[in-house]
């Protein structure tokens, strides 16, 4: 699952290192959503938590705050986000693995409680293999989150897309019903809704890497095209569904 073109050693996802720095300020009000919908499936704390291109951990470290897992598993091409992550969630766990996007087959047959990703499946060139990877790791009554807002159906991913491929990055246009179709084919059930349904934007025209050409076309970005999708394993009482 070759999520960018390189291993370079010391390489981040964008071209200027402030920009990965600051991503979870960046994805705070995406985050927060995605743990609200998390905590309103669960009865009872996830065990083991996966996170999919989890980048410097951001995302893991405030999953583990909030549930206090036994073992955090990250999935990250990049060595330089790996060794970051590796930092930011020191003790945040008893075991914390950090996994080349080669490495998926060190993660336990049904061994994950809970799957999240974030804005990662447009680099995923192969959402069917995505979808039986995801369907493999995840246990009985376990529920992956996938948040995707760069799609086929967003307007303004056709825009987004050009810095991301100048800067080397390979990606994809993958329609939002062909992603439910691909975790179904896996023996999953789909569900989806927009991650977030109101709150404030922050945003800063005079310095946003991925502009927005109209307050309109914000508004139908944060609140109708970022989609949360929630694919389900059999209910077994460690989830809710």
């Amino acid at each position: 699952m070759p999520l960018t073109d390189g291993h370079v050693e010391g390489r981040m996802f964008f071209g200027d290192p402030r920009h990965d720095d600051e991503l979870p300020t960046t994805n705070e009000a995406f985050w927060s959503a995605l743990v609200g919908h998390i905590e309103l499936d669960w009865t009872s704390p996830p065990r083991v938590i996966l996170d999919v291109g989890c980048h410097t951990g951001g995302l893991l470290e405030a999953l583990s705050r909030r549930f206090a897992p036994n073992g955090l598993f990250g999935i990250e091409p990049l060595a330089a986000a790996r060794s970051a992550a590796a930092r930011r969630l020191d003790g945040a766990a008893a075991t914390v693995s950090l996994l080349d996007a080669t490495e998926w087959d060190r993660i336990p047959t049904g061994g994950v409680d809970l799957g999240v990703s974030h804005e990662m499946l447009y680099l995923e060139p192969d959402v069917p293999g995505f979808m039986g990877r995801i369907r493999r790791v995840l246990g009985a009554g376990g529920i992956a989150y996938i948040v995707l807002g760069c799609h086929a159906e967003n307007p303004l991913w056709q825009t987004w897309k050009t810095p991301l491929i100048a800067a080397g990055h390979r990606v994809y246009d993958h329609m939002p019903i062909e992603i439910m179709e691909a975790a179904s084919a896996a023996g999953m059930v789909p569900s989806v809704q927009p991650l977030r349904r109101s709150g404030w934007i922050t945003y800063d025209p005079l310095h946003a890497e991925f502009r927005y050409p109209s307050i309109r076309a914000m508004l139908d970005h944060h609140y109708l095209y970022k989609l949360l999708f929630r694919l389900e394993i059999a209910n077994d009482g460690t989830g809710s569904s």
